[in-house]
């Protein structure tokens, strides 16, 4: 048995536990919700003990949540290797290592030739190049043979062999002289800033940063565009620094060179834009090694930006090919239709078609670039774009899930423009149709005449695909008030993909059936409904007996109809 003792902790213990559940649930809705007034506040104050509230991480407020930040940082671990196309970090530390890179790149031709470093500023030029360099060694070290790659068409995550495919490339060997500790030569011939040249080796990573920002941008020719560009510049500011060391070689005496006046930088930079672009306008040489060096000037910048401007007419045209192959097909269409005397109101149909379809999908037809892909791939794509709206179809629910993914391939997306008429009612129909943008609107003998819209997600025209025996004819006017995009499924499609799946057979066969019956009783109550109203106008009942005795009914609520018809007659 329990002692008075005993039963007095435990219950103790289950008050103590109970108050601070209590006391949780109340710090909850206070930071949580945030609904109560500044009285309600106070008494509201968490009577936790320091112990517990210090671990009970969960019902911290939001700035004890933010210290814990550096906790995190500094306990993160890092995986056994890094994906270079998805991992967040690697990509951001390759762009510190492009950013390293590029520094080292400008600075050090800079300091080598201008006089910006200096005595009194030297330990900050030195604090950046060793920061630079501890990107350069953090890559190598913690990064780099980590990295992911290809072994026989896998990918190879075990860190052990990461590590060694690293270190036996040719990307290792640039790396380890990038990191080359030729500082060291500072102690004996001081602080050169070309003794650091090696720096400029590491370009892997820039590349690679490059490729991957390029691949993610929706207008990647912009990029090529500024980023030749800065190539460009960048040799212009090789040769700034080029025409000032050979002016300060030869002490600012020749016309031909920097004559100390303004900001040298700036000036230098101007005289190199106006050779390397080969506009001249610059100080006529005098000696014969300024004539031979402008020559050789002049043919460098008439080479080099030759070539940068070919590379950004490249640019621009790749960027501006889909433009023009689309006017291409535009204008060959136009000029089709004015050769055949086509109607202007088709004209203008047409025309829009182009227009409307370019600007909102860039491509005239989705099909041909989906047909360059693997089956898989094209798979996956219509998976995770149309998936949602094809399994929402009534006769589709209770298929097989692969059955879907085969008809997905066989959805062909069409666009029908404002006052297009989608089908019209008697028209024999071999496909169905499934609402993916806009919206289409079930009307009369006149378009004013709406007895229902549809919107995307919608289907119909399924009676059409599991009609046995031929087509069925169209029971409505479907029309288009706007620009309506819809997917076509043909019935000979999921006939050719039904052949492989016999559960699926039967399954829209009972669909097919219930359908038609359900289709069938819906025109016998409008014959029906149409034959009472007549009844109204007449005041008999002759007019209801033919209709009954066209349709047939096989209905058991018609024949129940028919009899209490028959009744009422014999009673008169």
């Amino acid at each position: 048995m329990i002692s008075s003792q005993d039963e007095a902790l435990s219950r103790k213990a289950y008050e103590t536990w109970n108050r601070k559940c209590v006391d949780r649930a109340r710090l909850a809705e206070k930071n949580f919700f945030n609904d109560a007034d500044s009285s309600s506040d106070e008494s509201l104050e968490p009577t936790l003990d320091a112990k517990t509230a210090k671990d009970d991480f969960l019902f911290k407020s939001s700035s004890q949540q933010k210290l814990n930040l550096w906790y995190q940082v500094k306990n993160y671990k890092l995986s056994s290797s890094v994906d270079p196309e998805n991992d967040n970090l690697y990509i951001f530390w390759q762009f510190l290592v492009t950013v390293a890179l590029l520094y080292n790149a400008i600075c050090i031709p800079l300091r080598a030739s201008f006089p910006y470093q200096t005595a009194s500023n030297l330990h900050i030029w030195l604090l950046l190049d060793y920061l630079s360099d501890c990107t350069y060694v953090i890559d190598v070290l913690l990064f780099q043979v980590r990295r992911q790659y290809l072994k026989r068409g896998c990918v190879e995550t075990d860190k052990a062999n990461t590590k060694s495919h690293y270190f036996a490339s040719w990307r290792c060997k640039r790396d380890m002289l990038a990191i080359a500790p030729t500082d060291l030569l500072y102690l004996l011939i001081g602080v050169k800033p070309l003794i650091r040249v090696n720096r400029l080796i590491k370009t892997d990573s820039y590349f690679e940063f490059n490729n991957w920002f390029e691949m993610s941008l929706k207008q990647a020719y912009l990029f090529r565009v500024a980023r030749t560009t800065g190539y460009l510049l960048y040799i212009v500011h090789l040769d700034a620094c080029f025409y000032y060391y050979i002016s300060y070689m030869w002490g600012f005496t020749s016309l031909w060179g920097y004559n100390l006046k303004g900001v040298a930088y700036i000036r230098c930079y101007f005289w190199a834009f106006m050779t390397t672009v080969t506009i001249g306008n610059v100080p006529d040489p005098v000696e014969t090694i300024e004539y031979v060096l402008q020559i050789s000037n002049y043919f460098a910048g008439l080479f080099i930006f030759s070539i940068v401007i070919g590379q950004v007419r490249d640019s621009v045209q790749a960027a501006s090919a889909e433009v023009e192959a689309y006017r291409n097909q535009k204008n060959a269409c136009i000029n089709y239709m004015q050769k055949n005397n086509i109607p202007i109101e088709i004209q203008k149909k047409v025309r829009l078609w182009f227009e409307y379809t370019w600007n909102t999908q860039k491509i005239l037809n989705e099909n041909d670039l989906l047909k360059q892909m693997p089956g898989k791939m094209h798979t996956e794509l219509a998976i995770n774009v149309h998936m949602d709206v094809l399994s929402k179809v009534e006769i589709f629910k209770e298929c097989d899930r692969q059955l879907l993914y085969d008809l997905l391939l066989k959805l062909k997306p069409i666009l029908y423009l404002p006052g297009d008429y989608v089908c019209k009612k008697g028209e024999v129909g071999r496909e169905m149709y499934i609402i993916t943008n806009g919206m289409v609107q079930v009307v009369g003998e006149t378009k004013s005449q709406i007895y229902a819209t549809l919107y995307p997600g919608t289907a119909f025209g399924e009676i059409s695909l599991l009609a046995i025996g031929g087509g069925n004819r169209r029971t409505a006017n479907i029309f288009s008030p706007g620009y309506t995009t819809l997917f076509i499924l043909y019935k000979q499609d999921l006939n050719e993909v039904v052949q492989n799946y016999p559960e699926a057979q039967g399954i829209l066969r009972r669909k097919a059936k219930k359908m038609l019956k359900k289709d069938n009783v819906k025109k016998t109550i409008t014959a029906v409904s149409s034959g009472l109203h007549s009844v109204k106008q007449n005041k008999g009942l002759n007019l209801i007996k033919a209709v009954f005795h066209v349709a047939k009914a096989s209905n058991k609520e018609l024949k129940n109809m028919s009899k209490i018809l028959k009744c009422e007659d014999s009673k008169r």
